[in-house]
């Protein structure tokens, strides 16, 4: 449209300035008739113009125009070769249905008048400036040898740049070689003959210039008639030669499309006028015009869809046969399919014929025409001649290239494959494969996506975009099915997307993407990635892009898994070197701080945190207590060193180790931005993430390892995961020996001491018993741990008799046992005893002993005793009971078992306490049993306990027995029941017997 705008205004600008001379000069007075008739003749004249394809139309008015000017004076011809070419130019514009736009309808008429004009103009001009005389006056013996030189200089200059205008260099040089004969012969050759023309008009009047006119007319007709006979003829000569010209060229020319078609549209150019050509070629339900011509303007290349309304093309591509159109005004309701174009200047005829090679239409020709009837039978006889041979061609040359192009891919895909093969490192083959894609088979961007076994995710790997495309491509985590990544790997298949647009599937990375093609990178039925590729436009990938890429993604998908194979080795070779070096410096530390110190230096050197921690669970303080540090300033340091962590990122650690079967790391991402977490340690150190690593040892968590990176969103590698996790447990290792050697240790101590307690404690009890003429005296003493609670004593009253009277004696039981009752008992011996020395009576002496012992005991702990004195003469026995287990009193007599009881609490219990005393007699025979309830309450597997029945039946049955077999007996039968379980509680006896 930008050309035909250009040609009109060329046109104007011609015809304004013919009109702008015409206007500057005077008109002599000419006859009217006389110009008339000439108007007639030139009209006449130019109607019978006769046109070789496709160059402009040719004929005998220049003879006429040129006779006018000699005749009626340059400016009275200029004026009427002027308005005759205008109305000539519409009228024939009109008789031969050109198109109806503004170049044709205005510009081209005023063009054809106006240079008429301006060759006569010019040769008047030229004569009058050479000649000296006025440009109104001139003769015609002057005039006429300027003209013949000035009006066809002007004439054929102004249709060169014409035709430069509308086809360029290309359309120009057509034009001149169809063109140069016709002008050379039919306007040049007889301009001389226009002095006739003059001379008849002038000297023998209208009637005979009328028959002169005539005869012209009559040559112009004999002219066309023989110009439209020679071009058959000619035409008839040369399609035989030039088919067979066709024919040898076909088979000369290379396999090669392109030049096939070119071939086509050059050969069909010298049968038919070719200014409206189409050659295109079928490629499924797309059609692609590989030569189009409009207007004898080089247009580019187009495809189009056919799938709908496929129209003309569409029917001969169904039907394989070619139409002749001669006027498509007339026919078209009666064509068998309706064009697909829409345009303000339809062609009115035209040819369209198959490209058929075997059985299947690969392709079509069509040449069109504005003028009806612009083709015949003949013409598509031709070019259907024409279409047959070049079809073979043309299918023999798309097979070649398809075979060379399928050669060249399996050749690009074995070096792409060799180049990848030969990479290990999973970081670079990736990127290489993407590069190698794109520098190999032009597609981009291409992207590969990798499933990750351990969630199932997809995650992005490599492209070869970058810029904001790659960011966004970075951020992206796809699942399964989502995306038309996801759905490849879900169905394992590839998926093709022809217009990213319309299809739901896809999720647009790239904006510029039009479509988009994902092949499952496969390893046996598992899916392990996908290969993405993406185009700007859209239905760009067909099979062949299919093939190259299923191919290639075999290829990847086995160099993917050598890849990993080869990284999980050299990472677990890695892994368990890293683990060596771990084990063998914790293995040289001995001491706890030792090994704390090593296990914060180890994280640093292999995992690359720039600080580390430990923080053991402290059971007393029920907390985390840092104990190593590394990495932090000495002041921070000193100030987070064995202090309560208050860091719910290491309890919410703890809660999830004892969740877990396997420990795992926690992460703290943006720790700066998190100090609740951790208030101690994220005040003073400069922290960006913070991974825990839980130290766990036959599923108690002993501590956790805490390493701190700069990085606000660390994300450690599998590597680096079971790195971690193998030196915790290794850490856990040794830090449990450690810990289990130093609670040996210190068991060992407490043993070691608790012995020596027992020894002390033994030798707070009488080393040796009482003596006393007619009385056997025994006791025993066993305490149910090393130390213990249970006491017994004997002291002569008054103190220092010799002999003394009366016997004093005690047992006592304390409320707990171990080393708590140990250190009580010892105090409340001491208590009692010297409470007792001064010979009070027993219950206001005990109430004395409670007094001291609430006094100096704050450990809530009390005891429980019978004190009593015997007087050894009488057999009289005083005593009271401090809430303790009544004695048992066997009467020999009578062979009955009494108890000994008196009201009273335990001492050490309240401040002051009232105790009751009793009185009784140990009569010859009779026998005193004393226990605390560690032989009463001793119980068997079943939990049976020996009880008080049980010491009854001791007693009864061993009576008669001295004393201290009486309390071998005793502890005979408690040992039975026991059937070896430990012992409950500590066992204490004392045995007085009087003798019979």
């Amino acid at each position: 449209m930008a050309r035909e705008h250009l040609l009109t205004w060329y046109g104007l600008l011609v015809g304004v300035v013919a009109l702008g001379w015409l206007l500057m000069l005077p008109v002599a007075p000419v006859a009217p008739a006389l110009v008339a008739l000439f108007a007639i003749i030139a009209f006449a004249v130019d109607l019978l113009a006769f046109r070789i394809p496709p160059a402009d139309v040719h004929s005998l008015a220049p003879l006429v125009i040129v006779s006018a000017g000699l005749a009626l004076g340059p400016v009275a011809g200029a004026w009427l070769a002027a308005i005759e070419g205008v109305l000539s130019g519409v009228v024939i514009l009109l008789l031969t249905n050109r198109p109806r736009t503004l170049f044709w309808l205005l510009g081209r008429p005023v063009l054809r008048g106006g240079l008429r004009a301006l060759g006569l103009l010019a040769g008047a001009w030229l004569a009058a400036l050479f000649s000296g005389q006025p440009f109104t006056n001139l003769p015609a013996e002057t005039l006429f040898g300027w003209t013949l030189i000035t009006f066809p200089v002007v004439t054929q200059s102004g249709r060169v740049l014409r035709e430069l205008l509308q086809g360029g260099r290309s359309g120009l040089a057509t034009w001149w070689r169809s063109a140069w004969r016709a002008i050379l012969g039919a306007e040049l050759a007889p301009l001389p003959l226009a002095w006739l023309g003059a001379a008849i008009a002038h000297d023998l009047g209208l009637l005979h210039l009328a028959l002169a006119g005539l005869a012209l007319i009559a040559s112009a007709a004999i002219l066309r008639r023989s110009s439209l006979n020679l071009q058959r003829q000619r035409r008839s000569v040369r399609e035989l030669a030039r088919l067979n010209e066709v024919s040898r060229a076909i088979i000369r020319s290379e396999l090669d499309v392109d030049a096939l078609c070119e071939l086509i549209y050059r050969e069909a150019s010298r049968i038919v006028d070719t200014s409206s050509f189409h050659l295109g070629l079928f490629n499924g339900h797309h059609y692609t015009l590989m030569v189009r011509v409009q207007d004898r303007v080089r247009l580019p290349r187009l495809t189009v869809d056919l799938s709908e309304n496929s129209g003309l093309i569409g029917w001969i591509r169904e039907t394989g046969r070619a139409i002749l159109v001669e006027d498509f005004t007339r026919e078209m309701d009666r064509l068998p399919a309706r064009p697909r174009y829409q345009s303000e200047r339809p062609p009115r005829s035209g040819i369209y014929v198959p490209l058929i090679a075997g059985e299947t239409v690969i392709g079509s020709i069509s040449v069109q025409s504005y003028e009806p009837a612009a083709f015949d039978a003949n013409d598509l006889r031709l070019i259907s001649l024409i279409a047959d041979q070049a079809a073979v061609a043309i299918a023999r040359a798309r097979a070649f290239h398809e075979a060379r192009q399928r050669a060249n891919q399996l050749q690009a895909i074995r070096e792409v494959s060799q180049q990848i093969t030969a990479i290990l490192n999973l970081d670079l083959l990736l990127p290489s494969i993407v590069r190698l894609i794109r520098e190999r088979f032009g597609y981009h961007p291409v992207h590969i996506f990798t499933v990750s076994p351990d969630d199932g995710r997809i995650y992005f790997r490599a492209s070869t975009a970058d810029g904001a495309d790659l960011e966004r491509l970075r951020a992206l985590s796809l699942r399964v099915g989502q995306g038309l990544v996801g759905e490849a790997v879900q169905r394992g298949e590839p998926l093709l997307a022809g217009d990213v647009l319309s299809d739901r599937r896809v999720i647009r990375d790239t904006l510029q993407t039009r479509s988009e093609l994902a092949v499952p990178l496969r390893v046996g039925a598992t899916v392990i990635g996908v290969l993405d590729v993406q185009s700007d436009e859209p239905d760009d990938f067909d099979e062949d892009d299919l093939f190259v890429m299923r191919t290639l993604a075999d290829q990847i998908a086995i160099a993917i898994e050598s890849a990993n194979a080869y990284t999980a080795q050299q990472e677990e070779a890695w892994t368990l070197n890293a683990l060596l070096q771990i084990a063998e410096n914790i293995g040289r530390a001995t001491t706890l701080p030792d090994l704390l110190a090593t296990v914060v230096r180890l994280p640093p050197l292999l995992l690359g945190c720039p600080r580390c921690y430990v923080a053991l669970w402290d059971r007393e303080q029920g907390d985390f207590v840092v104990r190593a540090v590394y990495g932090l300033p000495v002041a921070a340091r000193a100030a987070l060193i064995d202090t309560p962590a208050q860091s719910p990122f290491l309890w919410r650690l703890r809660e999830r180790a004892t969740e877990a079967d396997q420990p795992r790391p926690e992460m703290l991402w943006q720790a700066h931005d998190n100090l609740d977490q951790w208030p101690g340690l994220l005040a003073v150190a400069q922290s960006g993430s913070l991974v825990g690593l839980p130290i766990s040892a036959r599923n108690a968590l002993l501590g956790v390892l805490v390493l701190d990176y700069n990085d606000p969103f660390i994300s450690l590698s599998a590597r680096q995961q079971n790195l971690c996790i193998g030196a915790a447990a290794q850490i856990a290792g040794a830090l449990e020996s450690l810990l289990l050697a130093a609670e040996a240790a210190e068991a060992a101590r407490l043993e070691q001491e608790l012995r020596v307690a027992r020894e002390i404690q033994q030798s707070l009890l009488p080393t040796r018993l009482p003596v006393a003429q007619g009385w056997q005296i025994d006791a025993a003493w066993q305490s149910a741990r090393l130390v213990g609670g249970d006491f017994y004593d004997f002291w002569p009253l008054p103190v220092g008799a010799d002999p003394p009277r009366e016997l004093g004696f005690v047992i006592a039981d304390v409320s707990d046992k171990g080393v708590p009752a140990a250190m009580f008992m010892t105090m409340a011996r001491s208590l009692v005893r010297a409470a007792a020395l001064d010979g009070s009576p027993p219950a206001r002496a005990m109430e004395r002993a409670n007094r001291w012992l609430y006094r100096d005991s704050e450990s809530g702990m009390f005891v429980t005793l019978f004190y009593a004195r015997l007087d050894l003469a009488s057999g009289r026995l005083c005593y009271t009971c401090a809430g303790h287990n009544p004695p048992l009193v066997y009467r020999s007599a009578t062979g009955a078992i009494e108890e000994l009881r008196t009201p009273g609490i335990a001492l050490g219990v309240l401040a002051e306490v009232t105790l009751h005393e009793a009185e009784t007699a140990l009569a010859p025979g009779d026998v005193l049993v004393c226990y605390t309830d560690g032989v009463t309450e001793t119980v068997n597997e079943v939990l049976v306990p020996f009880d008080v029945e049980g010491l009854r039946a001791v007693i009864k049955t061993y009576a008669a027995a001295p004393a201290g077999a009486i309390v071998q007996a005793i502890l005979a039968a408690i040992a039975r029941h026991s059937h070896g379980q430990p012992p409950f509680d500590d066992i204490t006896l004392i045995v007085i017997k009087r003798a019979p």
